[in-house]
């Protein structure tokens, strides 16, 4: 046989070999190679825009542009939201006009007034200008709205009326204001609650200073505590960026120290990725503007580097559905540079996440809700649980570790579009989050984060084992086990008896920490 033919003939084989490694992997079907968990283009925005604000909206799964500017030119302001579709990796303006031009360096939210969600701002400047407003608006993405809130809503962090808002997230429906820069004069360092729930006049509440004086803060929430990560001074003539970092707990109303980010930054959008907290790039001292992306765990008090982004940037729209992360826009590496281009980090996105247990051989399940309070486990079945992790197409997946919380991984197994997690050494009163690695959808490959609050014997699944988790599972002795009260059977018997009452009773006191 000639060389020629021979080197065809090993091409060919080689091929066909790969070929039937593939089809017998995925079973009887060949599948396109995933694009693993990196950063990948998306579609440009309709034009430059930076200074702008990115909000993921829920509701309807698409992330919005909020605000900013083509140019730092005056009169180059973004009067109306643009919206961007992931399914369709497409950017469109939408209708709705702000109250005013002043919409740069804006802080906003997704927040939920009487079963409406809808996104607020706060604060801003126009293009060019010295001043700042403190007005308050709201955004309804669905009605394509704006609303202007009253003068007696005005951020009170304004009240010399050239103050930009620092960093900026929101913990049960409340949106947290974090310093300030009075423009080109200094920072601040107040921290401001605003409540869209309360009445007009009585939204806004101060609490416990930033311990530093800081301004365009990338700040973030994980598990109910915010977290932030550097952000600028003022030196009397340009902003700097600094590396400190803290975490702040609503409840206690209580700043302290975490270790500090391993590079100095601000002006970008920290954001909670898979439980953990990634800054994205930004940054205006040398060498920044920057497309590093730190990530800080939580549970460790440490930090890692991820995969960086393609093009350097600070002061541009982005945000996180949790697991998939979206920026567009801003200042390019020069700094004086405007940009239009978007970029994804893309993993397959879960659609729901439940405890299971048996009771009799029958399931039933505590919804463990993907983003927000987790839910929370009352059962107690020997350390031991089971979750179900649900995705809108079959997946495989590698294997899984726990990232927060005292517990070992039995096995992680995928079936169709489910992955199943056994779990064992599951202490009580903790959050437990999970790490499902290499989750591949057949488009997308990444790692997806589940939370689960572990509280035997709270029923009512408030986050306290109290009177009323006793008084709730006594008004529950003899009843057949149900979807309506299986939490009372809180030793998985099957039944609803006097021994689930003393069970909650020997941990009456306990509750989940934040």
């Amino acid at each position: 046989m000639k060389t020629s033919t021979r080197l065809v003939f090993s091409t060919i084989l080689v091929t066909l070999a790969l070929a039937l490694t593939v089809w017998n992997i995925h079973g009887q079907s060949l599948r396109v190679t995933p694009t693993p968990d990196t950063w990948s283009a998306g579609g440009a925005l309709p034009a430059n825009v930076m200074r702008s604000v990115g909000v993921y909206f829920p509701t309807n799964g698409m992330l919005y542009a909020m605000g900013g500017r083509a140019s730092d030119t005056a009169g180059s302001d973004r009067t109306v939201p643009l919206e961007y579709n992931p399914g369709t990796n497409a950017w469109a303006p939408k209708a709705g006009t702000y109250p005013d031009n002043q919409v740069n360096n804006m802080a906003c939210g997704a927040l939920t007034v009487a079963g409406t969600p809808q996104i607020y701002c706060v604060g801003g400047s126009a293009a060019g200008g010295t001043t700042a407003t403190a007005r308050v608006f709201s955004y309804n993405p669905v009605t394509e709205t704006v609303t202007a809130l009253t003068a007696a809503d005005n951020w009170p962090g304004n009240s010399l009326g050239n103050i930009l808002p620092g960093g900026f997230a929101v913990v049960s429906n409340k949106l947290y204001i974090v310093g300030g820069f009075q423009i080109n004069t200094m920072m601040t360092q107040q921290t401001w609650q605003f409540d869209p729930t309360q009445p007009v006049g009585s939204r806004w509440l101060q609490r416990a200073d930033y311990p530093v004086q800081r301004g365009y803060i990338p700040t973030t929430v994980i598990n109910g505590l915010i977290y932030t990560a550097g952000g600028p001074s003022w030196d009397g003539t340009t902003l700097v960026d600094s590396a400190d970092s803290f975490k702040y707990d609503p409840v206690a109303n209580v700043w302290s120290a975490i270790a500090n980010t391993p590079r100095a930054g601000g002006e970008t959008r920290a954001l909670a990725v898979n439980k953990r907290m990634w800054v994205l790039g930004g940054g205006r001292t040398t060498p920044n503007p920057s497309m590093q992306v730190d990530i800080y765990t939580p549970s460790t008090n440490t930090w890692t580097t991820g995969q960086p982004f393609a093009t350097a940037r600070r002061n541009f729209a982005a945000d996180t559905d949790g697991s998939r992360v979206w920026l567009a826009g801003g200042y390019d590496s020069t700094g004086t540079g405007f940009l239009s281009s978007t970029e994804r980090f893309l993993a397959p996105a879960a659609t729901s996440a439940v405890s299971r247990k048996l009771h009799g051989g029958t399931p039933f399940d505590v919804n463990l809700p993907l983003t927000g309070n987790p839910g929370i486990e009352c059962r107690n079945s020997g350390q031991a649980h089971t979750i179900i992790v649900n995705f809108g197409a079959s997946v495989t997946v590698t294997g899984a570790q726990i990232i927060e919380g005292t517990g070992v991984v039995g096995s992680a197994t995928a079936s169709g579009s489910q992955v199943t997690v056994s779990l064992t050494g599951v202490t009580n009163a903790q959050r437990l989050t999970v790490l499902l690695n290499n989750v591949n959808d057949g488009v997308t490959t990444g790692d997806v984060a589940v939370t689960m609050g572990v509280l035997s014997g709270d029923t009512n699944g408030n986050g306290q084992v109290n009177a009323g988790d006793v008084s709730q599972t006594k008004s529950q002795i003899g009843s057949a086990v149900s979807a309506a009260n299986f939490r009372n059977d809180v030793n998985v018997s099957n039944s609803i008896t006097a021994s689930d009452v003393s069970a909650v009773k020997t941990v009456v006191g306990t509750g989940l920490p934040q």
